[in-house]
């Protein structure tokens, strides 16, 4: 969890990644601020653990669920938060920058904070578009 001065911690981290790619300076720069945009960012990381019944992806899914989880438990309590990811969560540089061993997988960054502006009204839309029932 980066709270406070360590978003800046984990600014330099993504913007050594990002110049390590070889990124523009400004594109380096934009990594370095990216977790000065809440006053907490949580990196959530799935500890893969070889075991016989839990697969590596049902490992990855459930911390993808955590923290969804978490979202929604901030959004509750009257917070606001996005789930980001980018080529940061799977940036292997980043994951050793933070101490993650080979198999370990970062799932998401959740931003939090306090919202600053009222959440505009998504446009509602027919759920046949998305969802296809099976069966009777």
């Amino acid at each position: 969890m980066f709270g406070g001065e360590q978003r800046e911690k984990l600014g330099d981290i993504l913007a050594e990644a990002a110049r390590a790619r070889g990124d523009a300076e400004d594109s380096v720069e934009k990594a370095r601020n990216a977790p000065l945009r809440a006053p907490m960012v949580i990196t959530v990381v799935a500890k893969v653990k070889p075991h016989d019944k839990v697969p590596q992806l049902e490992q990855e899914i459930s911390a993808g669920c955590a923290l969804m989880a978490m979202q929604m438990a901030a959004l509750a309590l009257g917070f606001n938060g996005i789930w980001r990811t980018g080529w940061f969560a799977f940036d292997r540089g980043v994951h050793q920058a933070m101490g993650l061993d080979a198999q370990d997988q970062i799932v998401g960054f959740l931003y939090l904070g306090t919202p600053q502006v009222e959440v505009r009204k998504l446009p509602e839309r027919d759920p046949a578009q998305f969802v296809r029932y099976f069966g009777s």
